[in-house]
């Protein structure tokens, strides 16, 4: 069953929770794991893509951006529409909707941000992940 973690940032933009998207995966990627940023659109795949090589002046994150579900070919891709085949490790999903198929999955990172339709999305993406079986863990930053 998929670790679920809810990141809750004091923050309230969503250039704030991007930017902490490619923080938490440059983390993942460290550690060793495969890395899927989930956008849920086209627009907002090409806004981490572009993030992705700026977020950092001391590094780079090597990725594909998907807009199709083939497989990935790097340790870290954006998946634009639907999750790849190959994406079971960590997904860090910054669409607004719950991931439907997540059984998978080894870990679902989730970040919430200060804004109240934000916060609303949030929050029934936590009770679809309790209806699901899962408890997912929250982290306060």
């Amino acid at each position: 069953m998929a670790q679920i973690n809810f990141y809750n940032l004091r923050q309230e933009s969503e250039g704030d929770r991007a930017l902490f998207a490619c923080r938490l995966a440059e983390k993942a990627l460290s550690l060793g794991h495969r890395v899927c940023l989930f956008a849920g659109s086209e627009a907002r795949a090409r806004d981490v893509d572009s993030l992705l090589w700026s977020f950092s002046t001391t590094s780079f994150i090597p990725h594909d951006i998907l807009l199709g579900d083939k497989p990935s070919t790097e340790r870290v891709c954006i998946a634009a529409e639907s999750l790849p085949k190959n994406c079971d490790d960590v997904v860090i999903n910054l669409s607004s909707d719950a991931l439907a198929d997540f059984d998978h999955i080894a870990r679902v990172n989730e970040i919430i941000i200060q804004e109240p339709s934000a916060l609303e999305q949030a929050r029934t993406r936590f009770r679809h992940y309790q209806q699901a079986g899962t408890r997912p863990e929250m982290i306060k930053l």
